[in-house]
This record gives structure tokens, C-alpha cells and sequence, in this order.
């Protein structure tokens, strides 16, 4: 079990007398995305943790550059972001600051099938999710897709071996999580072996819908933008239809990332074809239509396979500046700041449990 050394002696505060109760130690594991849930020790110890693994970091590596992927076999999202800036120092920060977007250059951004659609002509290949053929497609991808982008951290989004609470485990989620577990295996053989030097992290979907208010909250959503949102942009893959609770995930994201996209100076394209791709998801939430004989190179109902990927990454790198400052040595102002506290847990809105 890891214990309080001196690389997170701002913890070493949380154990005084005078220290802060269980709740406030719940928000600081929600703002660093971390789980939440468990008794003040176990708190303390997963954000000793973090604090210790962020200062034996080599303070050489280059700027991260984020690869982050929504899974599936019909359905891959892929994006590339890196942040635009350093963290803030602690004095230019307040609790609102712990859930405001931040700001990244977008690299890369798409959507793809790992497999095309069976012809209806041809008998189904009972090989064609097999264990060999899933290997080849993850090889593959990993080789002559994902590392020729030079990540130095890639993402993959956890997946559930039950929805909506059902007994059951269905056959298109064994694929998907089959090849969950053939990509981690990949990278890190390929990294073991000396090929690529980046981290692989696993990032539970609901910690990332948990983390960001709704967009109405944050003001960017017109009632107009609203009415014209609707679930039509949730994808289905084969698989079993999604609850309500995915359904309603789905559309909180969608709308979590057009109130992002409100604004020109939070996810900024790094090149021509970025630029176009966000002029055309920006199109498609506010039911612009477009002209005649222009190429839809954006399907309505694929926006959750491109929004996952992006909320994903920017989350995550929201984590990370979290955790720079709130585990931060020269944090220990707001900690012993009672009011400061006060506001972070105002600013929290923490969803117990995750």
C-alpha cells in the first residue's frame, strides 16, 4: 500500500488534527480523476499515489502529445491532442478553474471501421471474430496507425462486460473487449521491446461524463441548439441497443463538446483538415445544412464515436493539470485555506462513487 513520502508532502497536511474531513478528500480524488469512493485512508493513500508517480516522472520527456481512442470494431474514434500551455502556478488559481476545458491544438480527428460489413450474398465467416483474426487487426492498427503519430500517452476507453445491469454478457462485447486487451498487449510488448517509450492508460468512460456539467450549466447551449439536439447522433453498432443511462451519456457528452466548440479558443485545429472536420461537426449539432453536391464526410449518427474520443482527451489532460497543482508541494495555501475549500467543494458537484 503506498504511504505518504516526501515527493507528496502536501498530503502529509490531510493527516493534522486540524485536517480536512472525508468529503473534501472525495472531491480532490474526483478533480484528479481518480475513484472516489472508499474511507479516508484509502483516500489518502490512492492520492499519495498519484502524487508519487507525478514526481518520478522524467523531467525531461517531451510535451505530451495525447492519443486517445473510443473503442469498437465498426466504430473507432481516434483523436491527437496536445495542451496549449503549462498548468497555471497555484496563484493564478481558483476552484472554478478545476472544471473549465483546457485548451489543446487538435492534431488528429476521425473516425473508422476495423471491418467492413459482411456481404449479405456470402455465407458469415465464423473466423471473422475469432481470436487470430482480432490479433491481425490489432497489430495492425497499433503499427501502421496509432504509433506512426508519436504519442507519448495513448488512451483507451474501458469497456463494461454488462450494460444496464443485465446478467448476460453478449457476443459483441467479448469481441470488443477482446480487442481492448490485444491493444494493451501490443503497446506494451512494443514498449518492453524498446520500439516506442509512451504510457498506456486505461480511462473508465464514467469518471469522464462525471467530471463536466452539463451544458446548459456552463451557459454555452442556446434553448435553440438544444431543441435540435437530439439522440439521433448516438450510434448503434451491432451490438445490444445502449440503455437510457448510455443514451443519456452519449447525449451529455455531444452536448458537453458542442459548448467547447462555442468558442474558437479552446480546441484549436492544428492543421487545413481539422479545421474543416470541426467546421463540419459544428455543423451537423446545429442542424446546418450544406450545399448541394458538397461531400458529408461526417455521418449524423457517427457523433458519439468522435466526440468520445475528444472528451476523453481533453479530460484526461484536464486530470493532469488538476493534479499538477492540488498535489503540488506549494499547494499547501489552499489547503489550510478553510474558505478556498468551502469553494472547491461548492465547485465540485461530485457525483459519490465513481
Amino acid at each position: 500500500m503506498p504511504t505518504i513520502t516526501a515527493q507528496s508532502s502536501i498530503l502529509t497536511l490531510l493527516l493534522k488534527p486540524r485536517s480536512i474531513k472525508n468529503e473534501p478528500l472525495k472531491q480532490l480524488a474526483f478533480l484528479c480523476g481518480a475513484k472516489s469512493s472508499g474511507n479516508k485512508k484509502e483516500l489518502i493513500n490512492r492520492l499519495a499515489a498519484i502524487a508519487d508517480a507525478r514526481h518520478a516522472e522524467p523531467t525531461t520527456r517531451r510535451d505530451p502529445l495525447v492519443l486517445s481512442i473510443d473503442l469498437g470494431i465498426r466504430n473507432l474514434g481516434i483523436g491527437l491532442l496536445a495542451p496549449v500551455a503549462s498548468p497555471r502556478s497555484v496563484k493564478h488559481y481558483s476552484p472554478p478553474d478545476f472544471r473549465q476545458p483546457p485548451r489543446v491544438h487538435l492534431h488528429a480527428w476521425q473516425r473508422r471501421a476495423l471491418l467492413g460489413p459482411e456481404s449479405e450474398a456470402a455465407a458469415p465467416d465464423p473466423e471473422r471474430f475469432s481470436p487470430a483474426s482480432l490479433a491481425v487487426i490489432a497489430d495492425r492498427l497499433v503499427r501502421q496507425d496509432l504509433l506512426p503519430l508519436k504519442p507519448t500517452h495513448v488512451l483507451i476507453e474501458r469497456q463494461r462486460w454488462r450494460s444496464g445491469g443485465g446478467a448476460g454478457v453478449h457476443e459483441w462485447t467479448l469481441r470488443v473487449n477482446t480487442l481492448e486487451a490485444m491493444l494493451h498487449a501490443s503497446l506494451r510488448t512494443l514498449r518492453e521491446l524498446g520500439h516506442w517509450d509512451g504510457e498506456i492508460l486505461s480511462v473508465a468512460p464514467d469518471r469522464v461524463t462525471a467530471f463536466w456539467p452539463p451544458a446548459t450549466e456552463t451557459g454555452a447551449d442556446s434553448p435553440k441548439t438544444r431543441s435540435r439536439r437530439s439522440t439521433k447522433g448516438v450510434a448503434e453498432e451491432e451490438a445490444p441497443k445502449k440503455t437510457k443511462a448510455q443514451l443519456s451519456s452519449k447525449k451529455h457528452k455531444i452536448g458537453v463538446l458542442a459548448s467547447w466548440l462555442a468558442s474558437d479558443e479552446i480546441i484549436l485545429p492544428a492543421n487545413q483538415d481539422i479545421e474543416e472536420a470541426l467546421k463540419r461537426f459544428r455543423n451537423l449539432l446545429t442542424g446546418t445544412r450544406r450545399s448541394k453536391g458538397a461531400e458529408e464526410k461526417l455521418e449524423p449518427r457517427k457523433l458519439d464515436d468522435l466526440t468520445d474520443c475528444l472528451v476523453q482527451g481533453m479530460t484526461w489532460l484536464k486530470w493532469e493539470e488538476n493534479r499538477a497543482f492540488l498535489l503540488a508541494k506549494e499547494a499547501h495555501m489552499f489547503y489550510e485555506e478553510p474558505k478556498l475549500l468551502d469553494e472547491l467543494l461548492a465547485s465540485s458537484l461530485l457525483d459519490s462513487g465513481i
